[in-house]
């Protein structure tokens, strides 16, 4: 009998109901040695690269809350309900929308049915493990804690530059220059927080309410345990040392807030018709939800290769990994 089967799309899945895409996961080029410009050259300015689809996307999202929902920076300067609560709402709708969105294509309307879906099951319903017995329930609930804690971060620090108590940059070369290495600071963070919370006493008390989540979809990326928000938006705090104009604080809170959406997506691309997809390679966290113990940080640096936690997803590496346990 055969331990793989052809879904409705023509993937091969395995007995579990797994797919993987041919291409195995991997990391920017910008660390490869030895250095090749062309290939860098290609990953920034490509489609997808670096700066598109998923970044400018942030940005745009980042200039349209910063300049439409954003008060004043005097009305700032003393913490009142009117302005801290427009805060809030602003960011509530923002993952409404962004994360809500991914969720009602994805797994409401199955736009894409489950063409380049990791894991053929849906969401859990029915199940003890969850709030409500409902995974999209509990992953829902969860995210607007962590929009809560996110709030209070960026609440905090326009407080900060709004008295003048923050290190504070306009300077235009400093500007781009720190928009462009956000996404690797994030991804440094990322990795050693996540490192910290497998700790086992941390495991067991906070992170394993992420991990309930191992079919993931777009509202599991934020569905974590109170302690867990404060140690993930904790990058924000950069901007108490590093000089910063409010739009990098805006934009790191923002990315880490609605790139979970992407990367537990559950897919690995956005497919619309036949022939248009928006691609998103996000095997390698999908991978830390299939096995725990590997893939702890992102693409853009290669931690994870570095201190020999990368899955690639490739055969090679399931065997690897399956010896090492057995060790």
């Amino acid at each position: 009998m055969s331990n793989t089967q052809t879904d409705e799309h023509g993937q091969v899945r395995d007995r579990r109901g797994e797919w993987r895409p041919e291409k195995p996961a991997g990391f920017m080029p910008l660390f490869d040695w030895p250095q090749k410009p062309l290939n860098i050259l290609k990953w920034f300015f490509s489609v997808p690269g670096f700066f598109a689809p998923w970044y400018a996307i942030y940005v745009a999202l980042t200039c349209f809350a910063y300049f439409v929902l954003t008060p004043e920076l005097a009305q700032m300067e003393t913490l009142s309900l009117d302005w801290v609560s427009l805060i809030l709402l602003r960011n509530i709708a923002l993952i409404t929308v962004f994360t809500g969105g991914l969720h009602v294509w994805l797994y409401r309307v199955k736009g894409q049915g489950r063409k380049t879906k990791y894991n053929g099951n849906w969401m859990a319903k029915k199940d003890r493990r969850f709030l409500f017995q409902n995974q999209v329930y509990d992953n829902v609930f969860w995210s607007m804690v962590g929009t809560l804690v996110w709030s209070i971060y960026e609440i905090g620090l326009w407080w900060g530059y709004a008295n003048g108590v923050l290190p504070y940059s306009a300077n235009p070369v400093w500007f781009v220059l720190w928009m462009i290495l956000m996404p690797f600071w994030r991804n440094f963070h990322f990795y050693w927080i996540h490192r910290l919370i497998h700790w086992p006493p941390l495991y067991k008390t906070v992170h394993y309410l992420h991990h309930k989540n191992v079919n993931v979809g777009p509202w599991s990326g934020m569905a974590m345990h109170p302690v867990e928000h404060i140690l993930y938006f904790s990058c924000m705090l950069i901007h108490i040392v590093v000089p910063s104009h409010p739009l990098h604080m805006m934009f790191n809170g923002l990315t880490t807030a609605l790139g979970p959406g992407v990367s537990h997506s559950g897919f690995d691309e956005l497919v619309f018709g036949d022939e248009k997809s928006l691609r998103k390679e996000k095997l390698m966290h999908y991978l830390h939800h299939r096995y725990h113990t590997v893939n702890f940080g992102e693409s853009a640096v290669p931690l994870d290769k570095w201190f020999g936690s990368f899955h690639d997803g490739s055969p090679e590496a399931d065997a690897h990994f399956r010896a090492r346990r057995s060790n």
